[in-house]
């Protein structure tokens, strides 16, 4: 059992007395990851063989990214550690990952065969112009006859025709072949882009009491890793809870596989500073800026659908069966949560993004429906989920599933919510909503030097559904950013106003086949020398 942890900076002095001794190297094995928001731990452990007295041992074939800072050493009452250095092997390459072999393998497999294409190219063109060169079939001697001059015609004829198509065969198949250079060659330098082709090394001084088998721990931080949330919600009706799978797609470029790891997967980030912020004086200066006189008219997105905020793309691959939530362990921290992983991993050091499932709920939520037919006459379906904070959410993309079948993609955000999290479900297109401008009521009047133009819209909702639904309906009354400009509410039909952001909402219940109609009419007063944007 270790009993010592040393965590070395500088240590160098350890070294001076010893410069001529042997430095033994060990085999050393990834046994356990931690993987961060950006970045991992990574624990290697290997048996030493100790003689009595100073020892020098290696460790070798460690990232040459790895932060020399964060080196800890742990060892145990059969020796002390005296010091340790961290230096680049320049004289030995970094090993080849199996991707990147197989990526070069594949890369010359097809530059094989466009000189294979070429060479047949070469071999037609010689063909052609070999048969243009022996078009003449009369000799100086000999009689010309009808039926052979038709044989030869035929002749050249096909075999010219077959030469074309044949050619224009192989250029289609050189065409395809030399994009799949391109794309092998692409993939090819950003992964060796990532790859620093000489690994590092950590030389450890050791005193022992008395000679005999040891073993030694380190662990190091290094930033070519990382993690991103996924989530998947499955619901078989709104009657049913949600079934909430919480996972990750870990990925590493580290230059060292993760073989059979115990991996840890945490929602904190080392690399984001740990210094407490400083408030310097706020200081308030007179601005100069021209305002444009306008009527704040945005829309309001109560969801996000199919859009999703961009993630880089990568190949997701499955290491293995996922589904078993039940073999991690979860840790509450002051400043984060761990998931421990029960069963071994191995990522390998490709930068592809590989699944690991850490948490599968059965949530119970309330549904609705809610449309925005100002900018989508659909309706989507929503999921409200309390005492969500339990889960240590962060924003991440989500696959949305309802009655079995995929519905779209959707955005969790935890930073939005506040005593209930609102998960989209995607669209029903069994609830019909339009909106409607009411032409009778829009107009603009003239009265002295003020000027009046009205609005007015009829939204209708209908309920195609089997069974009753609740439906939200929003929308919006424009906002006045100018004191000239006077904003007044003519008719709401019962809607509930806000009038800070002018949000304007409506909550129906619609029997099956039931039709209820809601009307918004306002008016906009304002000098008839004022051009009013937006309205």
């Amino acid at each position: 059992m270790f009993k010592k942890t040393v965590t070395f900076l500088f240590c160098i002095s350890a070294f001076a007395s010893s410069a001529q001794q042997e430095i033994k190297p060990i085999e050393a094995k990834i046994t356990d990851v931690t993987v961060f928001m950006s970045g991992a731990q990574v624990s290697v452990t290997g048996a030493i063989s100790l003689r009595e007295g100073e020892n020098q041992v290696r460790i070798a074939g460690l990232p040459a990214q790895l932060d020399a800072n964060s080196i800890q050493i742990e060892g145990n009452e059969a020796y002390t550690i005296l010091g340790a250095r961290h230096e680049i092997n320049y004289l030995t390459s970094a090993p080849t990952s199996p991707r990147l072999r197989a990526l070069q393998d594949s890369l010359d497999e097809a530059l094989f065969k466009h000189k294979e294409l070429t060479t047949i190219k070469e071999v037609l063109v010689g063909e052609r112009q070999m048969l243009e060169e022996n078009r003449a079939i009369k000799g100086e001697n000999t009689t010309l006859i009808v039926d052979d001059l038709k044989e030869m015609a035929d002749f050249f004829r096909n075999r010219q025709t077959e030469i074309s198509y044949k050619y224009l065969e192989i250029e289609e198949k050189e065409r395809l072949n030399n994009r799949e250079v391109e794309r092998l060659q692409n993939a090819l330098n950003s992964m060796n882009a990532k790859v620093n082709s000489n690994p590092s090394e950590i030389i450890i001084a050791l005193n022992a009491s008395r000679a005999g088998n040891s073993s030694v721990r380190i662990s190091y931080f290094v930033r070519n890793a990382g993690w991103v949330p996924v989530y998947d919600l499955r619901a078989k009706d709104v009657n049913s809870p949600i079934e909430f799978s919480y996972r990750a797609k870990v990925f590493q470029s580290t230059g060292s596989d993760w073989k059979n790891v115990n991996l840890t997967i945490s929602t904190g980030n080392p690399t984001v500073g740990g210094q407490i912020p400083v408030l310097n004086p706020w200081f308030l200066y007179q601005a100069q800026a021209y305002q444009p006189v306008s009527i704040a008219s945005g829309g309001y997105n109560p969801m996000v659908t199919n859009e999703t905020p961009s993630v880089a793309a990568y190949d997701y691959k499955s290491v293995q069966d996922k589904s078993l939530s039940s073999y991690v362990t979860i840790q509450q921290n002051t400043v984060n949560t761990e998931f421990k992983i029960a069963i071994p991993y191995s990522i390998p050091s490709d930068n592809a993004k590989y699944d690991v499932t850490m948490k599968t709920e059965s949530l119970n939520a309330s549904y609705s429906y809610i449309t925005v037919p100002k900018l989508d006459n659909d309706a989507f379906l929503k999921a409200r989920i309390s005492d969500w904070a339990q889960y240590s959410l962060l924003p991440g993309e989500s696959n949305i599933y309802f009655k079995g079948t995929f519905v779209g993609k959707g955005f969790i955000d935890p930073t939005q919510a506040n005593d209930t999290l609102d998960l989209s479900l995607g669209r029903d297109r069994a609830i019909s909503v339009k909106r409607d401008m009411l032409r009778d009521y829009c107009k603009s009047n003239l009265l002295g030097n003020k000027k009046t133009t009205s609005k007015a819209f009829e939204i209708t909702a209908q309920n195609n559904k089997n069974q009753p639904i609740e439906l939200i309906i929003e929308d919006q009354i424009p906002i006045s950013q100018n004191g000239e400009i006077t904003v007044e509410q003519e008719e709401i039909s019962g809607g509930s106003l806000d009038a800070t952001t002018g949000k304007l909402t409506w909550k129906l219940t619609l029997q099956p086949g039931e039709t209820q109609k809601r009307q918004l009419r306002f008016s906009v007063t304002y000098p008839k020398k004022i051009n009013v944007s937006g309205l």
